[in-house]
């Protein structure tokens, strides 16, 4: 049976789950049926999708042995994966409306996978109103080559409604994947190893040095929250959609990005969330936007724990000068960003990263200052209309993981002209987490009638 030596970067997810902190990733697409479908398209388009055996990687691997707490463990081949645990055919609860929707997400995100199994899920939700269905997809991180695992379903989907025989995902390997075997994978570990000590002195000393207060190793000016709380295995899940044009008429409007009016939304919204329960820091929340090395070079891995921290201003009242503080924020780290260096870049990765993994040690990680307050990620997913078996996707959202200490993440991916945003919370401690989507797309209203505001009285 063929057996493959995980990357160090990859392995990382593994090493910081718990039972409270599960590493997963997922995915909720939903579709529209095609026009005049059949009573029992979907019990057939079910029965289709199980024709297809589970033929590659990382779909038929799981961990080895010992690789289940190997500090860099190793993926064997299962030559009869069980379909019917893996994939799975549900029903909403009526009336199917985004709130059973959400309800059944986040109870099917909220365990741990099945270390002895391969790490991945697929369930077809069926009796969402509007005569639609639902995709909801979960993979462990540590198998995932992206930010997230939307380019995965994305990578499933077809262009044409008329296609109607399209694998799923677990009959064709993960995009942007290769080849390469135990060997490589050794000669990457002793390469990362190696490059462990240039990358860990620049650290150093960018770390000691006044003008990176931002930096993300030995983080300063992140204050405490109810965000920084320790969490469990518990999730809530929320949506919210919006035109991209939208986002792109306000943003040129105030000589701004589309990255930037996403944050300084997620700002406005988590300010008004924190004021009604008077729990707002008086310091700005700190939100990490994740690094995909990829953008770097092909040669670097995208599944990345660096970051860059953006100060969101929620601690200014002034939404223009919030935007203002937002995007001289985001134009400060950029130079850090830049300043990955592409010949150490998985050691790199690993040491900017200290932080994190020291706040998710049992016992210690509650003393560690908190290097960020949430997390806010946002991808380019399609330009055009997507289809699976006739159906069009209708909106697709980022499922996200949760590490200790950090209870909120908040992540885009932009489809079709839409820009569709998730919202992970854990459920104790953001039990009203719905708020922040509806505050979020307020907030996107209210920018809107201040700048038509100031260009009419201009």
């Amino acid at each position: 049976m063929k057996t493959t030596l995980m990357k160090p970067v990859d392995a990382t997810w593994l090493l910081m789950e718990s039972a409270d902190t599960p590493m997963h990733v997922g995915v909720l697409a939903i579709f529209n049926k095609p026009r005049n479908a059949a009573p029992d398209y979907l019990s057939k388009l079910a029965a289709s999708m199980r024709e297809y055996k589970v033929s590659c990687a990382p779909w038929n691997m799981r961990l080895s042995g010992d690789g289940v707490t190997a500090l860099v463990p190793r993926m064997t081949e299962v030559r009869d994966v069980e379909l019917s645990y893996h994939f799975q055919h549900s029903a909403l609860p009526e009336p199917g409306g985004e709130r059973e929707l959400g309800i059944m997400v986040a109870r099917l995100h909220s365990p741990a996978l099945d270390r002895n199994r391969p790490l991945w899920e697929l369930h077809l939700i069926e009796g969402l109103e509007r005569d639609r269905f639902a995709f909801y997809v979960k993979m462990h991180h540590a198998l995932v080559s992206f930010l997230d695992c939307v380019p995965t379903v994305l990578a499933m989907l077809s262009d044409s409604a008329r296609t109607r025989n399209s694998p799923p995902l677990w009959a064709r390997p993960l995009p942007g994947t290769d080849d390469a075997g135990e060997a490589d994978a050794d000669d990457g570990l002793m390469a990362s190893l190696t490059s462990l000590g240039r990358a860990g002195a620049g650290l150093l000393r960018a770390a000691v040095s006044p003008d990176k207060a931002r930096g993300f190793l030995l983080p300063r000016r992140t204050p405490r929250s109810t965000l920084n709380r320790a969490i469990n295995q518990q999730r809530r899940f929320a949506t919210q959609q919006f035109e991209q044009a939208r986002i792109e008429r306000i943003a040129a409007a105030t000589d701004s990005t589309a990255n930037e009016i996403l944050t300084y939304l997620c700002g406005s919204s988590l300010r008004r969330f924190f004021k009604e329960y008077n729990a707002l820091p008086d310091d700005s929340l700190v939100g990490l936007i994740p690094v995909s090395l990829r953008e770097r070079s092909s040669r670097n891995p995208a599944n990345a724990l660096a970051g860059i921290r953006v100060e969101l201003g929620t601690h200014i009242g002034d939404p223009l000068a919030r935007l203002a503080a937002v995007k001289e924020s985001i134009k400060t780290v950029r130079e850090d960003r830049e300043s990955l260096p592409e010949e150490a870049a998985t050691s790199y990765v690993l040491l900017r990263a200290a932080p994190l993994l020291a706040s998710q040690l049992p016992g210690v990680g509650r003393f560690v200052p908190p290097p960020f307050n949430l997390k806010i990620s946002n991808i380019h997913g399609a330009d055009a209309p997507k289809y699976f078996a006739g159906a069009r996707l209708d909106a697709i959202y980022p499922i996200s993981q949760l590490v200790q200490y950090a209870a909120l993440s908040i992540d885009g991916v932009s489809y079709a002209g839409t820009l569709n945003i998730g919202f992970t919370g854990a459920r104790d401690t953001l039990p009203h987490l719905q708020r922040l989507a509806v505050y979020l797309g307020q907030a996107l209203a209210d920018l809107e009638q201040l700048v038509q505001t100031v260009e009419d009285a201009a």
